[in-house]
């Protein structure tokens, strides 16, 4: 008899029905998954939260306090679960999103105390109920979304640099528009392509002008490309104002920008002269 069974069967607020069919399919669920009883005291914990925590069933079957918490949040606090038995409002802004439908929650946030550099779950908890509909605990089902978080937010990155670079190179097709413009114009879109918009300034020198958004300034977070054309520097600088990264895919924006400024005003000054 496996540690789920047995403190299943010591539970005298379990019914035969759930004791049976938890104790039969629990440890093959492919998500991490837990039971307290109505007193919060820890009857089931399977194989999949195990792994997720690292904490062994048999070390953490039976006790109460919010242990359950501890593994994956790295403090002993109410979570999810806890909503599941008793509403509580205030926690709802815990969480990334929150969804309340009947007696079922379902959440998403971020953990940073699970795995290195931590990750983002998709969780999900309601009440346990007897065959008399008494609450005799509550469950909760963990699930590991960070690939699945990462590439949502990857392609929001990529559509915001694709319909930055789409606006400026608008910009340049337009066979009317003055050098003066042109940078003035670059500069008003190419906040829209980065990862934190708010923050972002930019500068743009060429031909002994400067072009600069109105909040630029100079800090050690910056990307910079520098080329000529027709032996006139070109030079465009994006900066954050607080610590933030910059992705390989912003820096690569960055060099396709600054090409076609370069294409640009190459045929601009062929123009002049």
């Amino acid at each position: 008899m496996n540690d789920t069974t047995r403190d299943l069967k010591n539970s005298d607020e379990i019914d035969e029905t759930l004791k049976h069919t938890f104790s039969e399919i629990l440890d093959f669920l492919p998500d991490a998954t837990f039971i307290i009883d109505k007193h919060s005291k820890i009857v089931a914990w399977n194989k999949a939260i195990e792994e997720l925590t690292g904490v062994k069933a048999d070390e953490i079957i039976g006790k109460s306090s919010f242990e359950y918490s501890k593994p994956i949040y790295g403090d002993k606090r109410p979570i999810l679960i806890d909503l599941a038995l008793k509403s509580q409002t205030e926690m709802e802004k815990n969480y990334i999103s929150y969804d309340h439908n009947g007696d079922t929650i379902t959440v998403e946030t971020f953990v940073p105390y699970l795995k290195k550099g931590g990750i983002y779950i998709w969780a999900k908890a309601r009440p346990l109920y007897n065959t008399n509909g008494k609450v005799i605990g509550a469950i909760e089902t963990i699930r590991d979304i960070t690939h699945q978080k990462l590439t949502e937010r990857n392609l929001q990155e990529r559509v915001k640099e694709l319909n930055c670079l789409f606006q400026i190179t608008k910009l340049l097709n337009n066979p009317n528009i003055s050098i003066d413009e042109i940078l003035i114009g670059t500069l008003e879109s190419i906040r829209s392509g980065w990862q934190y918009p708010e923050i972002l300034c930019a500068r743009l020198l060429f031909n002994g002008k400067e072009f600069k958004t109105n909040n630029f300034k100079q800090t050690p977070w910056s990307l910079k490309y520098q080329t000529m054309v027709k032996e006139k520097d070109l030079s465009l600088e994006v900066y954050y104002l607080e610590d933030k990264p910059f992705l390989n895919e912003e820096k690569e924006l960055l060099e396709e920008i600054a090409g076609e400024l370069k294409v640009v005003l190459f045929y601009k000054l062929e123009w002049i002269i």
